[in-house]
């Protein structure tokens, strides 16, 4: 991919960024008490987690009408309890659902309005359930388009002169996906987040672990070795993301710009041609290098 490839590649990402999935901006409630989670549009960001037990309802009420026929609710079937109409959810779970599990629901306005749809993730909880939540759904204005058009020119003028640098960095050379990635610095055009991990093993450390998503096609997770000497001269050449099922997440084999340098600059790069599995649950990233004489596992990552 050369550098104007590349930067078609990101204004397809931007666009994509301000146009998908709705956001969910929320306070975390517990018990009987009334909590509101409000919906906009044009905004990426972990959808709001609401807490349900096993044989207590939790009703969600929605202020715009959804379609019953198009929700989505994983594990639906397990549930004790389920009713929906346009207007309001209720669920109540079984005891076959293990505390702490995750379940994702999404339900689509009738409307065809922006945001289109809205997601929540359902958490198992049996101590702290939460009995009603209110979403409100917040539509965009011709004037909030307008001012959102003008933002993404000034983010594309940027993004354009970087990679203009870029190419002047690396004349006569092939601009690939994870060069961009790896050299990218402009995260607040780029969707970029962090990845924290519960749990880390194996021979070396990462000090930093991004989820890059720049189309809608394709996303990367950017590794930042931490500045240990384990990592100097190591080089990975094979690497898994596997969610919580145990389901492998389809990527590309790592890349580098070359073996880890001793201060840790070199990230390493991991092409998920999954990009909307990767969006949401928990997962294990695997890496390790000729011979599986050094190996790193981070376990538990997710968007904090």
């Amino acid at each position: 991919m050369n550098g104007s490839s590349a930067f078609i590649v990101l204004v397809s990402g931007v666009l994509w960024a301000a146009t998908a999935q709705a956001a969910a901006l929320d306070t975390p409630g517990t018990g009987t008490a009334v909590r509101r989670i409000d919906v906009q549009a044009g905004m990426l960001v972990t959808p709001p987690e609401v807490r349900i037990s096993p044989g207590l309802s939790t009703t969600l009420f929605f202020d715009a009408r959804i379609r019953p026929e198009q929700l989505v609710l994983e594990g639906r079937e397990r549930f004790q309890r389920f009713g929906v109409t346009e207007d309001h959810l209720v669920v109540v779970p079984s005891s076959t659902f293990r505390e702490g599990e995750r379940l994702r629901l999404e339900v689509r306005f009738h409307d065809g309005a922006v945001p289109d749809r809205a997601v929540v993730v359902l958490v198992v909880d049996a101590a702290r359930a939460e009995r009603q939540i209110e979403l409100y759904r917040h539509a965009r204005s011709a004037a909030s388009y307008r001012q959102e058009v003008e933002e993404l020119r000034a983010g594309m003028v940027r993004l354009e002169r970087q990679v203009q640098q870029l190419q002047r960095s690396r004349t006569g050379a092939e601009y690939t996906r994870e060069m961009l990635v790896a050299e990218l610095r402009d995260t607040g055009i780029v969707h970029s987040r962090s990845w924290v991990p519960r749990k880390v093993a194996g021979d070396v450390a990462a000090a930093r672990v991004e989820f890059v998503r720049l189309s809608p096609r394709w996303a990367a997770l950017r590794l930042r070795p931490a500045k240990a000497g384990a990592w100097s001269g190591w080089s990975a050449v094979g690497a898994t993301l596997t969610d919580v099922h145990g389901k492998r997440l389809k990527t590309l084999p790592p890349w580098q710009e070359g073996p880890v340098a001793a201060d840790g600059s070199q990230p390493v790069i991991i092409i998920v041609d999954e990009p909307e599995a990767a969006d949401h649950g928990r997962y294990t990233l695997e890496l390790w290098d000729e011979g599986r004489k050094r190996t790193l596992k981070l376990e538990g990552l997710q968007a904090p």
